[in-house]
């Protein structure tokens, strides 16, 4: 597991350089929004799942795509609270 060193930045090379700097720029606008620091670590783990997981490039993504791996991501979540 890499050393994150801003709570607000994905870092996994597994992800595209690409979706990698537009999900951190998102994180970001989080951080400078002044959301909790829990908050921006929580999405930047399920954001960081859901592209390890959803190989598809980010161009391609469908709104159904997100749906259908956030229904099945949050019905597991419920039975596996403390997996994140």
């Amino acid at each position: 597991m890499e050393k994150i060193t801003k709570y607000w930045e994905i870092n996994n090379k597994d992800i595209s350089k690409s979706t990698r700097t537009i999900v951190n720029e998102y994180l970001l606008s989080l951080k400078l929004a002044n959301k909790a620091e829990a908050t921006i670590i929580k999405y930047r783990r399920i954001l960081e799942r859901f592209f390890k997981e959803v190989t598809k490039p980010l161009e391609s993504l469908t709104s159904n795509d997100v749906l259908e791996w956030f229904t099945t991501f949050s019905y597991n979540w419920c039975l596996s609270p403390y997996e994140m």
